[in-house]
């Protein structure tokens, strides 16, 4: 099959003949890809530094496709239907996936990793579960979108956000905006976003925030503290990771109020404790998604809350798919999300 391939880091490319997948349980769903996006983890994968996307590998976990063969016990879908998929499942019987919370699964199998053909392949293999039906009115391109907005979603739906919330997003990029545009579904009172990427403020602005500082330029706790009468903000999302980013999350958000870190950080970045303990500060972690975070984000785009186009910046067709790679490594021009299409 036809297929992106990172042999190792730093060479990755387009092959011909790629082993394709095939149906191994009567649960099984084969899917053909259209379009797919490269996700900051595949990024990390073509340097050698992720921990479980390892070269030599087709990675790939955001997309969207078409049913083109289904295992005998499959009941929820059928060859010619339009689908995405949670990249995910869990063992299903740890006390963590018995209680819904398959995300947290430590045997949970990822997508595009440890020798599950991933989708920056032509034909992808998921167990039936993982399927979610896309609804006519969402293209393809959008489908592909639909895990990483899902990641905020997931986030922004464990903190039932009101009318009266006052929200924050720390780290405008693929993850940051998704929450952006969660986020904006529930009408905050106030909803800012802050980043050190012009593009990407505009980009926040033009989803639902009512303002967005660039941390190299502006004051951003004094901008915040003006706008929310002295207090902070209830809610700060932490989309994006290093020690002065979490300063800043401690020092805009209220005295009891939340941080929520979804970015991915390193092991030696500092919790700043002393606001922490002297303001009460609530901090939780937020890990992927579960099958109704999907099913949120397919509505809200159904009702038309939430249009996500804007996050696909340029398009790649998968014979370029090293072109693909390197350009959103090194990003010559501003990147929200490369699309890889079939």
């Amino acid at each position: 099959m036809r297929a992106g391939f990172i042999e190792k880091p730093m060479k990755a490319y387009f092959i011909n003949d790629a082993p394709e997948p095939q149906l191994e349980r009567d649960t099984d769903v084969k899917i053909q890809v259209r379009a797919t996006g490269i996700c900051g983890s595949e990024v990390h994968a073509y340097h050698g530094k992720h921990p479980w996307r390892v070269p030599p590998v087709v990675s790939g976990h955001e997309f969207s496709g078409v049913v083109v063969e289904t295992g005998s016990a499959v009941t929820t879908c059928r060859p010619g239907d339009r689908v995405t998929a949670e990249p995910q499942y869990g063992c299903g019987h740890c006390y963590l996936c018995q209680s819904g919370r398959y995300n947290l699964c430590p045997e949970k199998k990822i997508l595009g990793a440890s020798g599950w053909s991933g989708s920056f392949g032509e034909y992808v293999v998921l167990p039936q579960q993982c399927i979610v039906p896309l609804p006519d009115a969402v293209s393809f391109a959008e489908g592909a979108l639909i895990e990483p907005l899902a990641v905020g979603m997931h986030a922004v739906r464990a903190h039932h956000i009101q009318e009266t919330t006052k929200v924050a997003v720390i780290g405008c990029g693929t993850i940051g905006l998704g929450v952006v545009l969660s986020a904006a579904c529930f009408h905050p009172a106030t909803l800012f976003g802050i980043d050190v990427i012009d593009f990407n403020l505009e980009k926040a602005r033009s989803m639902g925030a009512v303002a967005a500082f660039n941390s190299t330029r502006d004051d951003v706790v004094k901008e915040i503290m003006e706008r929310t009468d002295g207090k902070g903000v209830d809610i700060t999302f932490l989309a994006f990771g290093n020690d002065a980013c979490v300063r800043q999350a401690a020092e805009i958000t209220r005295p009891g109020g939340t941080i929520s870190e979804i970015a991915i950080m390193g092991k030696d970045i500092k919790a700043s404790f002393d606001l922490i303990q002297v303001k009460e500060l609530h901090v939780d972690g937020s890990n992927m998604y579960v099958r109704s975070d999907y099913e949120a984000v397919l509505a809200e785009i159904a009702a038309g809350n939430m249009k996500p186009s804007g996050f696909i910046t340029k398009r790649f067709p998968i014979t370029q798919f090293g072109e693909a790679l390197e350009f959103t490594d090194k990003r010559p021009e501003p990147v929200v999300k490369t699309l890889l299409e079939f």
